[in-house]
């Protein structure tokens, strides 16, 4: 299984779709149970065209991770099912009939198990839902430079990033200060304050993330308020694990 599966990899990763797609299919059916085969599948149907097929097994391996609590990724994988939706739209015009056959991905989401999340009413929920997109990243990428204004936050879907801030007189250069995995967020401190980004970030491996704008947070923000106290209040309690604590810590230290 690993090396046809690393071989599928690999065919995603040049986008050779058609031929991932029996590799994967294959393996699929093999391990029918395995969220990371059933995805890869899906994104090589949908690279390949072929879009229908594409958001069925989205919306399959959506609902494994709602089952099993990972909401940041449920979201991530409906947000591709609904742009794979959206092709298909495009690609076959709906007739006024079939208009609205498909039934919107965030009708009577589960409750989340996720800090951003699981505080917010079902209406403020959705209302933010709505306004993120996903955004990929190959391994080295930058999503964030030190210095740059902030006006977008990140929620890390899939992958891994790793965070930088300019070091100190006792320590010059670039400074490593941690890695942030699955379900971790960054860069709220920059949408809800208009500080400038305090630290660098970049992919250590492919990364996919949940990116929200400040200027659609605050199209939800002018229908549901609350959710900027929500906000607030969870960047506060995590105040001494944020990025911005630990370049803090780090300043200390060096003076």
């Amino acid at each position: 299984m690993a090396e046809e599966t690393e071989s599928a990899a690999t065919l995603l990763a040049m986008k050779e779709y058609a031929r991932a797609i029996p590799l994967l299919k294959r393996e699929h059916e093999k391990y029918p149970n395995n969220p990371r085969i059933r995805l890869q599948y899906a994104d090589a149907l949908a690279g390949a065209g072929s879009m229908e097929d594409a958001a069925t097994q989205y919306a399959a391996t959506a609902k494994y991770y709602d089952d099993n609590g990972l909401t940041v990724q449920a979201i991530a994988v409906r947000k591709k099912a609904d742009k794979a939706r959206e092709n298909m739209a495009a690609q076959s015009p709906a007739t006024p009939a079939a208009a609205g056959k498909h039934e919107p991905m965030f009708i009577q989401p589960p409750v989340p198990k996720s800090p951003l999340f699981e505080v917010l009413s079902t209406e403020e929920r959705e209302a933010l839902i709505r306004e993120m997109d996903l955004e990929s990243h190959e391994e080295g990428a930058v999503i964030i430079s030190e210095g740059d204004p902030g006006d977008s936050m990140y929620i890390i879907s899939s992958g891994e990033v790793r965070v930088y801030t300019r070091g100190t007189t006792a320590r010059p250069g670039s400074v490593y200060l941690a890695k942030l995995g699955e379900g971790d967020f960054f860069g709220e401190v920059s949408v809800l304050t208009g500080k400038p980004r305090t630290a660098t970030i970049t992919a250590s491996k492919p990364t996919e993330l949940l990116r929200l704008d400040k200027e659609k947070l605050d199209t939800a923000l002018s229908k549901y308020p609350r959710i900027r106290k929500v906000l607030d209040e969870i960047y506060r309690k995590r105040a001494t694990h944020t990025v911005e604590a630990m370049i803090e810590s780090l300043k200390k230290r060096g003076n």
